[in-house]
């Protein structure tokens, strides 16, 4: 099991020595891992920034709510996510009608409940706003102080993640209870992609996981992937499991 970037991923599954090893991908999200540098002795347990906009599409288009807008960081990672959303938006018929990016100079520790209405008042009308921060630098800030009073998803708010701590049906609840009697703290997507890693280790065709989520979880033959629900959820409760 790796919990490493995605170059470390493929110099170890290169190695002469690990041809003949199966090796499970827990926290590399990078898409090409699953597509142009697939290996066929990696399996990944671990979402990819698609999956993760995909399962919140689903949510926002079930329940109506199809028009969009976005703050986008400035990482590379954060450029990542927020090119994933508006994809999904579009596969999934939302309307993204407009986008910000995050001033790099931006500190709000201070100032959040000033300078986010202004930086927010720009944008067109919309159901909900995206926020993409992959290391939650200044999403929290966002939340509550824009323009127009919207709920938030991506980053903040409604959150889609390979596991939540509002995740409680299919035996999740005691799952959750002996992680953190183990670890001393909650289980979070990279501890469950760890999890599924670890038992993880039959290939064929009849092989299914009991992942407490609800239904049987497979591996995807062509690239690795595990096949999986995916939780979108706030702080305090699941809001919906995807595929909707």
């Amino acid at each position: 099991m790796v919990d490493a970037p995605a170059q470390a991923v493929l110099t170890l599954a290169d190695l002469p020595e690990a041809a003949g090893a199966l090796i499970l991908n827990a926290t590399a999200p990078d898409s090409r891992l699953r597509e142009e540098d697939c290996r066929a002795n990696v399996l990944h347990t671990g979402l990819t920034p698609e999956m993760r906009a995909d399962a919140l599409m689903q949510v926002l288009a079930a329940k109506r709510w199809t028009d969009l807008a976005l703050i986008a960081g400035p990482r590379p990672e954060d450029r990542v996510l927020a090119q994933a959303f508006a994809a999904s938006a579009r596969k999934f018929g939302l309307k993204l009608a407009a986008t910000l990016d995050w001033p790099v100079e931006a500190d709000l520790r201070r100032s959040a409940s000033a300078e986010v209405p202004l930086f927010t008042q720009s944008l067109p009308d919309h159901d909900v706003l995206l926020v993409a921060d992959e290391a939650n630098d200044f999403a929290r800030y966002v939340a509550y102080n824009t323009w127009a009073p919207r709920p938030l998803a991506g980053s903040e708010g409604m959150v889609p993640a390979g596991w939540a701590r509002a995740v409680e049906a299919a035996g999740a609840a005691q799952l959750q209870g002996r992680f953190a009697d183990l670890a001393g703290r909650g289980m979070q997507a990279p501890d469950y992609a760890a999890w599924a890693a670890l038992r993880a280790y039959m290939l064929g065709p009849d092989f299914t996981l009991a992942g407490f989520k609800g239904r049987p979880l497979t591996f995807r033959p062509w690239n690795g992937q595990l096949r999986q629900p995916v939780p979108v959820a706030h702080a305090g409760a699941l809001v919906a499991m995807a595929p909707v």
